[in-house]
Order: C-alpha cells, then structure tokens, then sequence
C-alpha cells in the first residue's frame, strides 16, 4: 500500500515540483493561503448561528416589535402576545385584549377598568429604555445592568408621588438571559421599589419568558373586528 502511494504520479510530481527552486516558494505560499482559508472555514462555522454581537445585544430590545410571553410575578402568571404595543393574555382563565383600553374577551366583551397592568407594562421598549445607558455584567450566564431607581420609578409610573430623593441610593437589576443568540429570558428583581412603597410581596422577581420573538402575526386586526361586532 505505501510502496503504490510513493510510486504515484501526482506525489511524484509534487515531489518534482517541491525540489525545483522556481516552483518550490510558489507552493508553499499556495499551501499557506489554503490553510488560512480552511481556518477562515473552521471559524465561521464555529460562529454559525449567531444573531447578534455584543453591541446588538444591547441594541436587539428596540429591534423586536412582537413575541409570545410568559410573565411570572407574585404567584401571578400571565401567559399571552405581544404585538406592536397591543396584548392578549390570559389570566386565572380569562382571555384579555389590551389596545388603548383593556377588554374582557367571553361570551359578553366588556371594557375593564380597575385593572392593574402594571407588570405587563414592563416590555421590551421599556426594558430596552432603562438599560439605553447602563454597561451590563456577567452574572450567572445573563447580562446583568444596575438601573437606578428613580429612572425605573419615572418610566413606570409616569405621573409619580414617590419622594424620589430616598431612592438615590437604590437600584433595580435587570438580567437578560440568551439562548441560540436569542433572548429567552429576563428578570428584574423589584424588591428595592416596593420597600420603598412600603408593600409586602411574596415574592419581588419579575420573570418574563419570550418565545417567537419577531415571529407573532398580527393578531389586533382579528380582535378589533370582534369588538365591532360586539359594540
């Protein structure tokens, strides 16, 4: 078997080749730019997949206009869609739609009132609006940033009568987990900003679960219709 191998044309050629002076540089800078190229190969490969750099890991937020969620707080989970600033949900088995107004969606549709949505108005845009001019850590596999609490305090209640000054020294962690280069999950821990409210939770973790991300149909067009027809 080697004696057919060193006795074959092509090696032999090479060999011809490999000793000749004129020829031999001419075939290791074409064997050099063979092996660059298999490892420019092997490389990409390797980073095969990947969505996002790190920048755009910060910046992915304001990119994403629709996703399936599921949010978990306070032993509360509300499991729904997000489109365009417009939300289904469902809640202890009951269907909601929120575009402007929040509306029961059962045999009779109504319009709800008194409704706290607080939790769901923590999205995407908000989130991505808190960490805008925060540097993230690596903590526990996630993108961790530290968001000051008044800033958190000014987006989520908008019109306020917190005393902001006692929340100087406060902060609200955020953390982004990713899974495939996608976000798959996000927590934020709210335990700084409801001592500061003075309420008592079971638990002050906000966990929001994404799916599908930028991958959900408009379903607005659907449940306007059936709004008309029940108005």
């Amino acid at each position: 078997m080697l004696k057919k191998i060193k006795e074959n044309e092509g090696i032999q050629k090479f060999k011809e080749l490999w000793k000749n002076k004129k020829t031999h540089d001419i075939m290791v800078l074409m064997l050099w730019f063979v092996f660059i190229f298999i490892v420019i190969l092997f490389t990409r490969g390797m980073n095969f997949g990947t969505n996002y750099t790190e920048e755009e890991k910060v910046l992915g937020l304001s990119n994403i206009n629709s996703y399936d969620f599921t949010y978990k707080f306070n032993d509360k989970e509300f499991i729904g869609q997000y489109y365009d600033d417009s939300i289904m949900f469902y809640n202890d088995n009951k269907r909601y739609y929120y575009n402007n107004s929040l509306y029961l969606i059962d045999d009779n549709i109504s319009i709800i009132n008194n409704y706290d949505l607080n939790v769901l108005k923590i999205n995407l845009k908000m989130i991505d609006s808190l960490i805008s001019d925060s540097n993230p850590n690596e903590v526990n596999g996630a993108k961790q940033y530290v968001v000051p609490l008044d800033k958190f305090i000014n987006l989520y209640e908008i019109d306020t009568d917190i005393d902001l000054s006692k929340s100087a020294l406060y902060n609200i962690p955020i953390s982004i987990y990713y899974s495939d280069d996608d976000i798959s999950k996000i927590t934020l821990d709210l335990t700084n900003y409801y001592s500061l409210k003075n309420v008592i939770n079971n638990n002050n973790l906000l966990t929001i679960y994404l799916y599908n991300i930028n991958n959900v149909s408009d379903f607005r067009k659907s449940y306007d219709k059936l709004l008309e027809v029940k108005q």
